[in-house]
């Protein structure tokens, strides 16, 4: 009878040993509490959403904040076509300089080099012939408002220096628009001749 007890109790002391460490296996593998899956969860659902991801696992991706600027130049440069950049920040000189450069009949006297271009843009370098230039959203003439313009523009017109430009600023201001572009003739300083130089180029 006594043997029989001291069987009874070892059997059960085996259970509880075996059922102990199946209940600590349970909670190593997060099948009881959770922890773990939750956490394996959160990790990748923070990996799916990162919009900047440079290299995931060595596979590459393209970042949706690059910047890509394509801008097409024609006319006087030597290789006319259509150009792309990896910065939103180019000059028209960097543009000029892409095509190979300009021509010997390429006119850039009414050409602000350091112009910044935008996206999908359109450049054309006018001949010495034509005196055209035309930088924009489809093609139109390029000419200087004496209304709007500012005194930079104005002094990339032939004959008119610093001291006119001013002049012609200062004569709006006091007197009110100019009416037509013969009227810029008012101003003092501008005279026939100058205004023969610059009347292709100018608007109201």
């Amino acid at each position: 009878m006594q043997n029989k007890n001291v069987i009874v109790i070892g059997i059960f002391a085996v259970i509880t040993i075996l059922g102990a460490i199946l209940i600590n296996n349970l909670f190593k593998n997060g099948v009881i509490g959770g922890s773990s899956s939750s956490d394996n969860t959160q990790i990748v659902t923070k990996i799916i959403n990162v919009d900047d991801i440079v290299e995931v696992e060595g596979i590459k991706t393209t970042s949706k904040k690059d910047n890509h600027l394509v801008v097409e130049i024609k006319g006087e440069v030597v290789f006319p076509g259509i150009y792309e950049f990896d910065n939103d920040e180019v000059l028209i000189q960097d543009v000029i300089n892409m095509a190979g450069g300009l021509t010997k009949r390429a006119d850039t006297s009414l050409i602000n080099l350091a112009s910044l271009v935008t996206n999908h843009s359109s450049i054309t370098i006018g001949s010495i012939e034509s005196k055209s230039y035309v930088l924009g959203e489809g093609e139109k003439e390029n000419k200087i408002n004496i209304n709007t313009c500012t005194k930079e523009e104005l002094e990339s017109l032939e004959g008119i220096g610093e001291s006119k430009a001013i002049q012609i600023i200062n004569y709006r201001k006091v007197n009110g628009l100019f009416q037509s572009i013969e009227d810029i003739k008012n101003v003092s300083g501008i005279g026939d001749a100058v205004y023969q130089k610059i009347k292709d180029y100018i608007t109201v």
